[in-house]
């Protein structure tokens, strides 16, 4: 199915299905995670998909001194067999923990950036990267110009054009950094993660792709 017409970045509203064709195998992803074996075969032979809800909470008083809080609620499940817990975070850039089905305990901080308009017309994202030491090719993945689906004639610069997460695990010892992005790949508009996993010397990246369903 198409995605609506007025899908941005802050209005991802609806259940999108990855695109396994399209985007990297994250079994070493998982892998460095400490996810088992036999739960990244079962991951690998469905087909995941993310429930996404957006929306803004006022102040307890329903006061207007100050802006609604903006969140972001995700409810990932794998061929509607098997469905992780609901994360629920601001996008405020400030810790929430919550715990996770598969990666235990989980503490993350989400917000929305700005992007930069290039003289290809393309976007990339103005982001203060989290994770230290980074290779030219973990740092490469995080800034990447995509194709964008938002008009930006006669601006460069866009408020709020990306997700950026930065998570860690309180058990394992890995963290992980991703940008969300609408973007058009061919004639489609599809929602992307570009992904950098690190656990001590040892680092994985992935694309991920998903379609509107």
């Amino acid at each position: 199915m198409a995605p609506q017409d007025n899908i941005s970045i802050r209005n991802l509203n609806g259940t999108w299905v990855m695109d396994k064709i399209r985007s990297t195998n994250l079994d070493a992803v998982f892998k460095l995670q400490g996810m088992g074996w036999i739960t990244r075969k079962a991951i690998a032979a469905g087909t995941p998909s993310l429930k996404i809800t957006q929306g803004s909470d006022s102040d307890s008083a329903g006061l207007l001194s100050s802006p609604p809080t903006e969140w972001m609620l995700l409810e990932p499940a794998l061929g509607g067999v098997f469905k992780a817990a609901p994360d629920k975070r601001p996008m405020t850039w400030t810790e929430s923990q919550y715990t996770d089905n598969l990666f235990g305990r989980v503490v993350i901080r989400s917000r929305y950036i700005a992007g930069e308009k290039t003289l290809d017309d393309r976007m990339r994202p103005l982001v203060e990267i989290q994770t230290g030491d980074l290779e030219p090719d973990a740092e490469r993945i995080l800034t990447e110009a995509i194709g964008i689906t938002t008009d930006t004639a006669g601006q460069w610069t866009i408020e709020k054009a990306f997700i950026h997460d930065f998570a860690r695990s309180v058990d394992s010892g890995w963290t992980a950094e991703q940008i969300w992005a609408v973007e058009i790949i061919g004639v489609e508009t599809m929602l992307t993660r570009r992904i950098v996993v690190n656990k001590g010397s040892s680092t994985e990246l992935a694309r991920v792709f998903y379609t509107y369903q």
